[in-house]
């Protein structure tokens, strides 16, 4: 093989090798939406005080006020964010796992608490609001979550869950305000 035929097959085989790198790294509409899915749920990282209002429409009717701390982080290899909240002085705690579904261009949300409820949700990111809009069932009732960003470090959120009939059967709001920096996925 002559030198130039070595040059030529040399330079073929980068190009070649260039495209099917540039072809294998997803620089699609389908990568761009799961940046910015990134983008919104790692708002959520970082230590956190929260402040929590309970309220049950009864009967008996009751209304409560919780604090409590939590922690957010990045799981399984970053597709997954671990938000972890207890109450102060422990006693009441919850896990919520979150996702962004690219081939569904939806949010998922996982809830367990401490007090045996779960739920599943489904969200939508509404840019211009900051605002992150969950939607699910739990049993019979169906529930409505606003996460509302004021400031980077800033959160206030709400919960309305009502039974099939749309009567209300409890309000929660909150607000969480971060303590520490973004952690790193």
């Amino acid at each position: 093989m002559t030198k130039t035929t070595r040059l030529l097959l040399t330079i073929f085989l980068v190009a070649f090798g260039s495209l099917m790198c540039l072809v294998g790294t997803g620089t699609s509409t389908e990568k761009i939406a799961e940046d910015e899915g990134s983008q919104v749920l790692e708002r959520f990282l970082g230590n956190w005080e929260t402040e929590t209002q309970i309220r049950h429409t009864g009967p008996p009717v009751r209304q409560f006020n919780t604090a409590g701390k939590a922690v957010c982080n990045t799981t399984l290899g970053g597709t997954f964010y671990e938000f972890r909240s207890e109450s102060v002085p422990p006693g009441e705690s919850d896990l919520q796992v979150m996702t962004y579904d690219k081939s569904a261009q939806v949010y998922r949300q996982w809830v367990f608490s401490s007090d045996g409820y779960t739920h599943t949700a489904d969200g939508t990111w509404n840019a211009e609001t900051s605002t992150l809009l969950w939607k699910g069932k739990s049993g019979e009732a169906s529930f409505v979550i606003e996460d509302h960003w004021l400031s980077p470090d800033r959160l206030e959120w709400t919960l309305r869950r009502t039974d099939a009939r749309g009567n209300v059967l409890q309000t929660i709001s909150g607000t969480g305000t971060r303590l520490s920096g973004r952690l790193s996925k």
